[in-house]
């Protein structure tokens, strides 16, 4: 009787130790996934993507200044400084840390966006270097302003993704080093009431 209580019970306790080792397993590496996701994907697109939004805004308000009379000279100035403050490196970095397929497709149909509005800003710039200022206002409120609302629309979806993504990822590891400890611990708690039971009862039962 005792020897097939034994084998019970260290049949049992394998089979509890193999739960317990699988669920810190488990654990472990959905941990070590998310954050590496966080890592390299969310916090850097949040970054790239936020860093290129402002750009973005920065050059637009350059290209409005330039509708003010200004001198060819300063002009210049301000064309070189929309050349430099491109977000094109900021939005080439973004596109090496996506590892989601949404992701994936939000970021091709900005840079469409993106596309049609550098055509009408390289449009915009010529007309001022030219000093055709009327035909360059036109531009800048009729297309420019257009191609910039579809191009920055899209870009805030790229970038609330990363936000949506940063917020899910964070909450999935809080819960995660929240309740694995519990779990695996209430397994192992289990584990000694088991042995203490049929200890107890093998005890009992060689008195009698």
């Amino acid at each position: 009787m005792f020897q097939r209580e034994l084998f019970i019970f260290l049949s049992l306790a394998a089979a509890i130790f193999l739960a317990v080792a699988g669920a810190g397993v488990f654990a472990v590496h959905d941990l070590h996934e998310t954050s590496r996701k966080l890592v390299l994907d969310t916090l850097p697109g949040l970054v790239d993507a936020g860093l290129a939004e402002e750009r973005m805004h920065d050059n637009r308000h350059t290209m409005r200044e330039m509708l003010i009379p200004h001198t060819a000279a300063e002009r210049a100035q301000m064309i070189e400084l929309v050349t430099t403050n491109s977000p094109e490196p900021l939005w080439r970095d973004y596109a090496g840390s996506i590892f989601e397929a949404e992701d994936r497709q939000n970021y091709d149909a900005m840079i469409q966006t993106r596309s049609n509005y550098l055509q009408s800003c390289e449009q915009f710039m010529s007309l001022v270097a030219a000093e055709k200022m009327d035909e360059a206002v036109a531009l800048f409120n009729g297309d420019l302003s257009r191609r910039f609302q579809n191009y920055n629309d899209a870009a805030k979806i790229v970038f609330d993704y990363n936000v949506r993504q940063g917020l899910d990822r964070g909450k999935r590891i809080l819960t995660s080093t929240r309740y694995a400890p519990w779990a695996i611990g209430g397994l192992c708690v289990l584990l000694f009431g088991l042995g203490l039971v049929l200890g107890l009862r093998s005890g009992l039962s060689g008195k009698q």
